[in-house]
């Protein structure tokens, strides 16, 4: 019976293999049906507007579109394998169903919204989530329950392809933490406003500069990016320049190498490789590890003296960056309580952390508080171990406030006493190289080091021209976007005079791109004690002047700055101004006074000159003294000034000036606000020099 069986069998096996094969083959190379990334469950759609929907398939292929609000849209696949067709919708509402269909698949979108969709852009301050540092916060995320906002996180990626796994979210408690604070209480204040969806397409990376998030193309042709774009542009594109600097970065990471004897890594290209990220440093973790050599520092524990690497190593010094791992024991009364460790404002920027040896937590973004969950049975009474591997890339580094070990009944501060610690590998942009360097050489030999050790030139550096507006920007194009939320500028400071150029260009490229003259609303950078050598009252100078751009607005954060903090904690106010220039300019409540008082001109007398703003309300106000005016002749040097509100203008003097000619307002990088109109709504630092 098994001979006849395997006889009879051969003949239909080879055909049903062949069909099977056949049928592979077929799938195999035929392009699967998709849609772009940006669009996924849970989206709000653009309401009363031609909305475009794209993606990919096999060439050829007719696409339909069903939208359960009753449109319908169809569109034949191109010969590349992209489709693209304009679905119209309705005035607001859902949820909805969206379903897209070729002859052989089906893709359907779940609870959708027709809405209001803005763009929300920038750097840290713009990416800055609700679990961050900011005024009143648990109240603040306990109440985030609006099913009806809606935001979609573009992932931070210089590839492109992170943003495949991105996905639109409802606002409630658990999901507003990730959730950009400015984009929530801008979505929120136009929600109760107008009582209709929102949705936040949130496109941030902290410490960028404007140059990242504009094409080639456009920097191209402006003077202050030109030079370097067109060396870009050369090797045919951001891409091929990337090609062409990885060759050259190799040689570079060698010679490193070579020199101080050691591996080096390559900096993890997306968030499953820094999450296993392992350096040849995991045994510094371990309770047995001997750190009698490492340097010590016995830390006071004050609220305002934490772990810096600045307070370690010399600032602008190869060590001031890369990877530090810091070990402290401490005893316990009563190990089997429950305890979680916890770090108010977070590191800066990275952490792995481990207790007697368990890894108990990592976080991969700074300035967001830690707290973790200590498992039972890793404490004991005596000789706790606790080891931080600390990863700093750019800026400051180190711990943002005090630690603690805490219970529902204690609460153990551990950054006292000796502590000690070992810098593993410099960050050297593209790369962490790995050292064996004693403390002496690090602190006082930095100069002859740079001789020897060269730094990669950022294939992965996220200031790279372009290249977040490739990998973040480029792929949401053209999804119909109501208008753009933008907060960046800190990180153009040092370029502060060419950033008008730059950043009006930037909202020209991205309003060609999207074939939409829409409003751009950004936000006037906040007063900080920036170093001595950094002018930032210019960049919000810069920022001011770029409201000739037609179809803009800008909130003014004069008063919410922290003198030692770049994140002021208030979003809050930023969120709300922000909402106040849309209301005012795009939702028709024309009786709202859209912003501060702005300089308008100014004339001059024999003892004083008067000032005129635009945006003055129902008045003008000062909040405590009106300081922060000082004023020149024609070219001598600025003087303090008392200042006065007369009726609608401000009136400064000073007996050392005789005819003034020239006045400027809160001309200082940290300076606390006085000059308000009547609404709360402060005046923009100015100067009247062109």
């Amino acid at each position: 019976m098994k001979g006849f069986q395997h006889i009879l069998g051969i003949p239909k096996i080879v055909s049903m293999l062949g069909i099977v094969l056949l049928a592979l083959a077929c799938t195999k190379n035929t392009p699967s049906l998709s849609v772009a990334p940006i669009f996924s469950d849970q989206m709000v759609l653009q309401q009363n507007s031609a909305v475009p929907l794209w993606g990919t398939g096999a060439p050829g292929a007719l696409i339909q579109i069903e939208a359960s609000w009753g449109e319908t849209a169809q569109t034949e696949i191109d010969a590349q394998g992209r489709w693209e067709a304009s679905l119209q919708t309705t005035s607001y509402g859902g949820p909805h169903q969206l379903v897209v269909t070729s002859a052989e698949q089906k893709i359907q979108f779940d609870d959708v919204l027709l809405g209001e969709v803005w763009l929300a852009s920038g750097q840290s301050n713009m990416e800055w989530p609700m679990i961050a540092r900011i005024d009143n916060q648990k109240e603040e995320i306990q109440k985030a329950n609006y099913p009806n906002i809606r935001y979609f996180n573009v992932p931070k990626n210089l590839n492109s392809n992170e943003i495949k796994g991105g996905q639109w979210k409802a606002v409630n408690p658990e999901s507003v933490q990730l959730m950009s604070a400015v984009g929530y209480f801008f979505a929120r204040q136009i929600h109760e406003e107008l009582n209709v969806p929102v949705g936040i397409i949130v496109s941030a990376w902290g410490g960028t500069r404007v140059e990242a998030w504009t094409s080639i193309e456009k920097l191209v042709n402006m003077p202050p990016s030109s030079e370097e774009a067109s060396e870009i542009k050369a090797a045919g594109d951001i891409w091929g320049s990337l090609q062409m600097l990885q060759q050259k970065n190799e040689s570079i990471v060698q010679a490193n190498e070579a020199y101080l004897e050691a591996k080096s890594f390559a900096m993890p290209e997306d968030l499953l490789q820094w999450e296993s990220l392992e350096m040849d440093d995991l045994h510094y973790a371990t309770e047995d590890f001997d750190d009698s050599q490492w340097a010590t520092i016995d830390w006071p524990g004050t609220a305002t003296d934490y772990f810096n690497f600045e307070d370690l190593f010399q600032s602008g010094s190869y060590a001031e960056d890369g990877v530090i791992w810091f070990r402290t024991s401490f005893d316990l009364d009563d190990p089997n309580d429950t305890y979680r460790l916890t770090v108010e404002l977070g590191i800066d920027d990275y952490d792995y952390t481990y207790l007697n040896g368990t890894h108990i937590g990592t976080t991969l973004s700074c300035c967001i508080g830690r707290s973790y969950t200590i498992p039972a049975g890793v404490l004991k009474k005596e000789n706790n171990v606790l080891a931080l591997r600390v990863i700093d890339i750019v800026g400051e580094g180190g711990f943002r406030s005090n630690l603690y070990l805490e219970s529902d009944s204690k609460k153990i501060q551990l950054d006292r006493g000796e502590w000690r610690y070992n810098h593993h590998a410099f960050f050297l942009d593209t790369n962490f190289q790995l050292h064996s360097l004693d403390l002496e050489t690090l602190t006082q030999n930095d100069s002859l080091l740079k001789q020897h050790v060269k730094r990669g030139e950022g294939n992965k550096d996220p200031n790279r021209y372009s290249i977040l507006y490739e990998t973040m920007i480029k792929p949401l194009v053209p999804y119909k976007i109501k208008g753009v939320l933008w907060y960046q500028g800190e990180s153009n400071v040092p370029n502060y005079d060419e950033y008008q150029t730059l950043f009006s260009e930037m909202i020209a490229d991205w309003r060609q791109r999207w074939k939409e003259d829409f409003p751009v609303y950004y936000v006037q950078i906040a007063p900080y004690q920036y170093d001595e050598n950094r002018i930032s009252q210019a960049l919000r100078e810069a920022q001011r002047k770029t409201l000739v751009v037609n179809n803009t607005g800008m909130a003014i954060t004069l008063d919410v700055g922290e003198e030692k903090d770049i994140h002021p904690a208030n979003k809050q106010a930023v969120g709300h101004r922000l909402a106040r220039l849309a209301l005012a300019n795009d939702y028709g409540q024309d009786e709202l006074v859209p912003t501060g008082p702005l300089y308008k001109s100014h004339k001059t007398f024999r003892d004083y000159l008067e000032i005129s703003f635009d945006h003055i309300g129902s008045g003008l106000s000062a909040r405590g003294a009106l300081t922060g005016f000082e004023v020149a002749t024609e070219t001598g040097p600025f003087v303090t000034a008392t200042a006065k509100i007369i009726g609608t203008k401000v009136r400064v003097s000073t007996p050392t000036i005789k005819n003034p000619k020239r006045v400027r307002y809160a001309w200082k990088n940290y300076v606390e606000a006085t000059l308000f109109n009547k609404e709360g709504l402060p005046a923009s630092s100015f100067s009247s020099e062109e």
